[in-house]
């Protein structure tokens, strides 16, 4: 590295290099088994494969040692491999031995007596079998490669597989290699594969196990989602059911008449918002507790679709692909799994416009009723300003009365001093004159009050 690089370029670029296939011999038995993981069953599988790596004093590779080892546990002539593999939700861990002979009869026969000799070489490096690594198991495959010729026609194949009916197909673009499969699960928790081939190359023998045993894995894990849509298409039916009738009854009052003095529709309104919170919550639950699973399951399903293209099935006359097998069932489960979560998400939308259009109905009901509380106001104020306008012009006809009455009781006194002027004529000669001017005073005064 150089000091201009980017800090990230390692690490990036060893990215194209994590989880290999293992190059396999023309006779090679691969039993792989993946575990979902929960808890401490994380730690538990890397303390699980750290074990043999320390036992089997093997190296541990800098980049991606945490999430992915192959350990050979026996060597050549009869070499057993571990491979393990960590990713985010479960841990997949494949035992590679050698076969000696062809398989004549049910793979679980020689299956059986296969994995008990793995889980005994673990027990002699003192670690747990395979089952006890941690988790919980989800898939489990038994892939025998066999160098032979391929079959012509499934009933020359069909007493490996108990009579079953099989999938069976031509793989790979040089078609010379066949799988066969009846997808069945036995009775120890395996599915068996058969890989006839005449010359397959050895990296390209990993890269067909790798396909096969992440196409199952991935199915399995993708369908952990299919239970829960399942259980939720009843609560769905009956939320959208119960969404479609709050949005006819707030439509129906939409139009009603709106009383400022009657609070009927507030409590109605309040009543349509309590109800539609409610659903609302119950909605972002199922969302939080299951949109990451559906993800999952969408992400899953890509998985598996890539690896059935990169497998370049040609069909066998009268058999059916692996491929069509899986778009005649799996695929409509996961198109219930993702029309459910969109079902969600469509849900929560109409839930969130429902919401807005009654919060926006509430608003303009408190404006138009406070718009009304204005006027109202307003009109008071008329009538108290009328009113006050009246009482003003009342105070000047009895200031006056006072006033008038004060001077004629002052002119009567000045008779003694000798005033000829009749008092009541002195009084009508004043009156006007006091009226205009308790007028002006009530003039001048509220100009002044205007102004402030």
């Amino acid at each position: 590295m150089r000091s201009y690089d980017h800090p990230l370029r390692t690490v990036l670029h060893e990215e194209v290099h994590a989880r290999p296939p293992v190059a396999l011999w023309p006779k090679d038995r691969i039993l792989n088994q993946a575990f979902m993981l929960r808890g401490n069953d994380r730690q538990q599988q890397i303390d699980w494969i750290n074990a043999i790596s320390a036992q089997s004093k093997q190296t541990i590779d800098p980049h991606h040692g945490q999430t992915f080892r192959i350990i050979e546990l026996k060597t050549a002539p009869h070499r057993v491999i571990i491979k393990w593999e960590l990713h985010g939700e479960f841990c997949s861990i494949s035992a590679i031995v050698q076969q000696e002979t062809l398989i004549n009869d049910a793979p679980m026969i020689s299956r059986q007596k296969i994995e008990q000799a793995v889980n005994d070489l673990l027990a002699s490096f003192q670690v747990a079998p395979m089952h006890e690594s941690g988790g919980l198991r989800i898939a489990a495959i038994d892939i025998a490669f066999e160098d032979r010729p391929l079959f012509k026609a499934a009933d020359e194949v069909s007493h490996l597989f108990s009579g079953n009916t099989l999938l069976g197909s031509t793989i790979l673009t040089n078609k010379n290699a066949q799988l066969w499969t009846d997808l069945q699960v036995n009775e120890d928790g395996y599915i068996s594969y058969l890989v006839p081939h005449s010359g397959m190359g050895s990296r390209q023998a990993g890269r067909v196990a790798r396909r096969i045993t992440e196409v199952e894995i991935y199915r399995m894990a993708s369908m952990l989602a299919f239970p829960v849509a399942k259980s939720l298409s009843g609560p769905l039916r009956n939320a959208e059911a119960e969404l479609s009738e709050l949005s006819k009854q707030i439509s129906m009052v939409q139009g009603q008449s709106r009383d400022p003095e009657n609070h009927g529709h507030q409590d109605q309104d309040g009543e349509f918002l309590e109800r539609i919170s409610a659903l609302a919550s119950k909605i972002e639950e199922w969302i939080s507790e299951h949109g990451l699973r559906f993800t999952a399951a969408e992400a899953y399903s890509q998985l598996v679709e890539k690896n059935l293209s990169e497998l370049n099935e040609s069909s066998i006359p009268g058999v059916q692909t692996l491929s069509e097998f899986m778009d005649r069932r799996f695929a409509p489960a996961m198109s219930t799994c993702s029309w459910t979560q969109r079902r969600l998400r469509e849900l929560s939308d109409r839930i969130s416009r429902t919401t807005q259009i009654l919060r926006t109905r509430i608003e303009y009901v408190n404006e138009s009723q406070t718009q009304e509380l204005l006027a109202s106001m307003d009109r008071r104020a008329k009538l108290q300003l009328r009113l006050q306008e009246t009482v003003e012009g009342l105070s000047v006809l009895v200031l006056t009365y006072y006033a008038v009455s004060l001077i004629i009781y002052m002119a009567k006194g000045f008779k003694d001093l000798g005033v000829t002027l009749p008092a009541e004529l002195i009084g009508g000669i004043s009156a006007p004159i006091i009226a205009i001017l308790i007028y002006s005073l009530n003039q001048v005064r509220k100009k002044k009050f205007n102004r402030h």
